[in-house]
């Protein structure tokens, strides 16, 4: 019976924990997804808020005919505007929208005259009759005829006004009697317009949307309202952008009807679509981050930098000499982290890399000049600590070579943790894989089971991350949202979440560009995603940005794709995404890359620290300003915020002790990163003078300050400045 009742207590854990896994935990929830939609005309209305951007509303066509309907669009549906002549004023179906009821007119004179003249763009007929119609258009300046012909019978006939004056009167003459179905007008360019009924006020500060629609669409404007009558415009939306696009609303506004406005052009058969909307609060898709708390590891023992064997020469780091490679970035990190191509060790899966031949010089299965032992020594001499990032995709590794996967990966990772962490301790993070995105998800799913607890059965303090990942869309480009790699089966032997961040966004045209951290679209916010899936899943293990960085100019490489930022531009950024990522709990954070890459400027080639190898690795700002913060802020903790808001972003740093012993400020500029304003903030503490972090005096120089009683007046610019404290 006692079996009996631990296997039943057994059971019931296992399905309470099953039953806690949330593979969605990360996600903010978008007003619109409870949200009523209501669209002009059109089916499939669910596709705008199915999360899936590649689904889409496609209304119906306002012309030829549609627009007739709809009061918005037809001039004639608004009786108050115009009057019929006395013997034909009774003969409204001849413009009550309905292209099937007709009038009869006997006379074979119909006349339509408008109170105040009327800008129309088209007028739309539809007769019966047994002799030509003369139509004669009268407007404020001129006067033309137009004449509907029994070829012509029962078929709608559009004649465009296209001089642009305002019509006065359509008078219709016939010597014979004949049957009026319809006399439309269009008096604008025709429309089409989704709703959405958020239920109650909520504070709007956030929307998304792919809307593309090429050039039959003339505009698209997002609006606003409390009362579905009086709308205010929030936003602007260009019709040929491609891509799905985020735009803030600031400051908030607080409004229960969100309506999307098409413009069509006035042709036949052009319609609207609308493939996704989202609507949140001003903290977006990724949501607010959670109450901050000190630091458990100082700003030194957190930043790190990507590299790679060799570090650009080409030759094994242990043969570089003087203050390059390791020698030359432990001056800006302590930590580094490498590409570990799994190509480099074996062939195939199952098969035993070797590694105690290869410390004898003997090389790897895979390659008989690898010598990891001697590579990451000479890292480690010069004070780095290593994450190795167990490469594979399918250019180098093809993810159809693994048979018997979870057995396979199982013993690679015993090698290698027996061997990097265990004997050598060489490695203190190990990452199972970098982004093997397109690699087969069950594939993957499997590797990272069997590798994790292959590392971590061979040493306890090894740390086990997956590949990067993000918690915050189901459906982009990438195809990287995270429960598509982990899951409840494999997960119980990481030690953290891994995740890559670029602070860009698509701009008006859907291009994409940089912008500063501070954004509420930059993606450094997504971490806040990635720590709410570990509370929720994970018992709160912490969250690791392995990538991150600007791409820029300098020191002697151009940089021409539609993301470079300037060389200063890098440094300043940087920084302030460097700071913010530390603020947010971030356990480790490498900055990506030590070096451009040496050849066509495109996305990443150009986020070096130094110039590329054939520009002789030159130093740039953003080098300079790192290796500032690790001289200034390397031994401290993060403490608390003082503020972030549109004024200044400030951040105190601390010793062990507790003692504030820095505190870091900044403007969060988007340009003009130089001008300085006058920001006032509580400071009790006695301040010792003010360091730059962009060195160079010519591009910035440290600001004037005063001190009062407890408050600081600081002259603050976009490049953050380290304030020293007694």
């Amino acid at each position: 019976m006692i079996k009996i009742a631990i296997i039943v207590q057994l059971l019931l854990f296992q399905l309470i924990s099953f039953a806690q896994w949330d593979p969605d935990a990360g996600l903010v929830e978008p007003y619109t997804n409870n949200a009523v939609v209501e669209v002009s005309s059109g089916p499939n209305v669910a596709a705008i808020t199915d999360g899936d951007p590649n689904t889409f509303w496609e209304s119906y066509s306002p012309l030829p005919d549609k627009y007739i309907s709809r009061r918005d669009l037809n001039i004639f549906l608004n009786s108050t505007l115009y009057y019929l002549d006395k013997s034909n004023q009774f003969a409204t179906n001849a413009t009550d929208g309905i292209l099937s009821s007709k009038s009869e007119i006997y006379s074979g004179n119909f006349e339509v005259r408008f109170i105040a003249a009327q800008t129309i763009k088209q007028l739309s007929f539809k007769f019966n009759t047994q002799e030509s119609i003369k139509i004669t258009i009268e407007t404020e300046k001129s006067t033309f005829d137009y004449y509907y012909t029994i070829e012509n019978n029962y078929g709608l006939v559009e004649v465009p006004i296209t001089n642009g004056e305002k019509v006065r009167s359509i008078k219709m003459e016939s010597i014979d009697s004949f049957e009026i179905f319809e006399i439309a007008g269009l008096y604008k360019l025709p429309t089409e317009e989704v709703v959405f009924d958020l239920g109650e006020n909520k504070n709007v500060g956030t929307i998304g949307s792919r809307h593309f629609n090429g050039d039959g669409v003339e505009a698209i404007s997002v609006f606003v309202s409390t009362d579905k009558n009086n709308w205010k415009e929030v936003a602007k939306l260009n019709p040929k952008a491609t891509t799905f696009i985020t735009e803030v609303i600031s400051p908030p506004i607080f409004a229960r009807y969100v309506k999307v406005s098409f413009t069509l052009k006035s042709r036949k058969y052009q319609k609207a679509k609308l493939h996704e909307f989202v609507v949140y609060d001003s903290y977006g898709p990724f949501g607010k981050p959670k109450k901050h708390k000190p630091a458990k590891r100082t700003y030194g023992e957190s930043f790190g930098i990507n590299a790679i064997w060799g570090w650009g020469y080409s030759v094994p780091t242990v043969k570089l000499t003087g203050d390059t490679g390791p020698n030359l970035f432990n001056k800006v990190a302590k930590l580094a982290r490498n590409y570990h191509g799994l190509s480099w060790d074996i062939e195939k899966p199952g098969q035993n890399p070797n590694y105690q031949d290869m410390e004898l010089g003997k090389g790897t299965k895979a390659k008989s000049w690898v010598n990891w032992h001697s590579e990451y020594n000479s890292w480690i001499d010069t004070g780095f600590k290593i994450d190795a990032c167990i490469m594979f995709n399918n250019q180098h590794f093809n993810d159809s070579m693994w048979v018997n996967t979870v057995n396979e990966a199982y013993d690679f990772g015993r090698y290698f943790g027996s061997y990097f962490s265990k004997k050598t301790k060489l490695i203190s993070v190990f990452e199972i894989g970098n982004e093997p995105w397109e690699y087969s998800k069950s594939v993957y799913r499997d590797i990272l089971k069997g590798m994790s607890m292959g590392i971590n059965e061979s040493s306890k303090d090894a740390i086990v991350l997956p590949c990067a990942n993000q918690s915050f869309t189901r459906v982009n480009e990438l195809d990287n949202y995270i429960s598509k790699y982990v899951n409840r089966d494999n997960s119980s032997n990481i030690s953290g979440l891994n995740t890559h961040i670029y602070s860009y966004a698509n701009d008006y045209d859907g291009q994409k560009m940089a912008i500063n951290p501070e954004d509420r679209r930059s993606e450094v916010w997504s971490v806040v995603n990635m720590q709410r899936f570990s509370d929720k899943n994970l018992n709160s293990i912490p969250v690791y940005v392995t990538e991150y960085g600007y791409d820029s100019h300098g020191g002697g490489d151009d940089c021409t794709h539609s993301v470079c930022i300037s060389e200063l531009e890098q440094a300043i950024y940087g920084v302030r995404m460097s700071l913010i990522l530390y603020r947010l709990g971030v356990e480790e954070f490498y900055w990506y890359y030590f070096a451009n890459v040496d050849y066509l400027s495109i996305m990443h080639n150009r986020a070096g620290l130094l110039s590329s190898y054939s520009k002789g690795f030159t130093k740039k700002d953003a080098f300079n300003s790192f290796e500032i913060l690790q001289n200034e802020l390397g031994d401290y903790y993060f403490h608390d915020i003082i503020y972030e808001g549109d004024d200044a972003w400030i951040y105190t740093y601390a010793d062990s002790s507790g003692d504030v012993k820095r505190i870091i400020a900044w403007r969060p500029t988007t340009d003009n990163h130089q001008e300085s304003k006058w920001v006032e903030f509580p400071c009790s503490y006695v301040i010792e003078g003010a360091v730059s972090v962009v060195s160079d005096e010519s591009k910035s120089s440290t600001p004037s300050y005063v001190r009062t009683v407890n408050k600081l007046k600081i002259n603050l610019s976009g490049v953050p400045v380290i304030i020293k404290v007694k």
